[in-house]
């Protein structure tokens, strides 16, 4: 009978040891749990940087493409540019046969220069026709009327042309320009003159631009509604290699930093009296700095006062933030190491 009961007696301590040991665990991994909750952060190290902030789009590179027609008939004699070439304002693209027409032209100068005794009305007459000939004359050699690229040769030289036919086209290089949407959201935050920069990471090169023109009417395509918008290059885009039909990355500049310190909004906290401060990162503890802050953004700020480019800023989940890692984590290891903070992209910053 006491064997039995000494054997009891071990099962139900081996049962409350077993107990204690599971409830050990569990209180230590809710507490290792909450404990890196409380570790959680992010670092921001300030950066020289012209943006501040910014909306990014894509956009595509278009230029207007001008025809030159035919003003006179005849036939093709010379032919001095072909497709792709570059041309400049003025040089001269196609020769006409002209013999006609200098023999039309030295008639008309004859008759004009004998109507001394004619009436005015006769003499009006014969002036006007003297200047349509000489025109004439001057359109059998047709001259590029911009700088561009010809982009297509409809004709070859022999060839008869008739009046006011399509001969050659080319793209107008000044008339560069980036066309591109922006979404209904972003509406509000635009507007023409806005600067912006235009990254073509196929040239390795960046160009400012501007917007100088929002469409006053919105597109609905998919279920989604843009805004079509058309930025002009605030520097002569051609000498980079751009080109009609190239897509680059736009940044619409909504808040202009240069050489200015600009941290992100979720990096700044806000005394009791409505005074800023941040958390800067130390070799020991976080130290709190009160800052003055100018304009700001939805996402960025730019600091007046109490920061220096090369400080690391320490920035800590908010409230919401920090009841979801509960919710989630709650029970289990953080997949964070305490005190060391969590990696986070944050654009013009690095990160530690």
């Amino acid at each position: 009978m006491k064997k039995v009961f000494l054997i009891i007696i071990v099962i139900i301590v081996a049962v409350l040891s077993v107990f204690f040991i599971i409830n050990t665990n569990r209180n230590t991994e809710e507490n290792t749990a909450q404990n890196n909750i409380q570790n959680i952060f992010t670092t921001y190290t300030i950066e020289n940087s012209e943006i501040g902030d910014y909306i990014e789009i894509t956009g595509t590179v278009e230029a207007d493409e001008r025809n030159v027609l035919s003003e006179v008939s005849g036939k093709i004699i010379d032919l001095y540019v072909e497709k792709g070439q570059k041309v400049s304002e003025g040089d001269l693209l196609v020769k006409f046969e002209d013999l006609e027409y200098r023999i039309a032209y030295l008639n008309d100068l004859r008759n004009y220069e004998l109507a001394i005794n004619d009436s005015s009305r006769i003499k009006e007459i014969k002036e006007l026709q003297l200047e349509l000939s000489k025109r004439n004359l001057e359109n059998t050699e047709l001259k590029s009327p911009v700088n561009g690229t010809i982009s297509e040769v409809y004709i070859g030289e022999d060839d008869f042309v008739p009046t006011n036919q399509k001969i050659i086209s080319i793209v107008d290089t000044n008339s560069l320009r980036i066309e591109s949407v922006v979404d209904e959201i972003d509406l509000s935050k635009v507007q023409v003159g806005m600067e912006a920069l235009v990254e073509f990471d196929q040239l390795n090169v960046s160009i400012p631009a501007k917007i100088t023109l929002i469409n006053p009417v919105a597109v609905n395509s998919g279920g989604l509604t843009t805004i079509p918008i058309e930025l002009e290059f605030s520097e002569d885009a051609n000498k980079y290699g751009v080109i009609p039909g190239i897509i680059g990355n736009v940044k619409l500049i909504i808040l202009n930093a240069e050489n200015e310190i600009v941290i992100p909004t979720n990096a700044l906290n806000q005394d009791a009296n409505g005074n800023y401060f941040v958390f800067l990162k130390t070799e020991n503890e976080p130290k709190k700095i009160n800052i003055e802050i100018g304009d700001k953004t939805d996402d960025k700020a730019i600091v007046k006062s109490g920061l220096n480019f090369g400080q690391t800023l320490i920035i800590y989940p908010d409230e919401e933030e920090l009841q979801r890692l509960e919710n989630k984590y709650n029970g289990s290891n953080m997949p964070f190491i305490p005190g060391q903070g969590a990696s986070r992209n944050s654009p013009g910053g690095g990160n530690q």
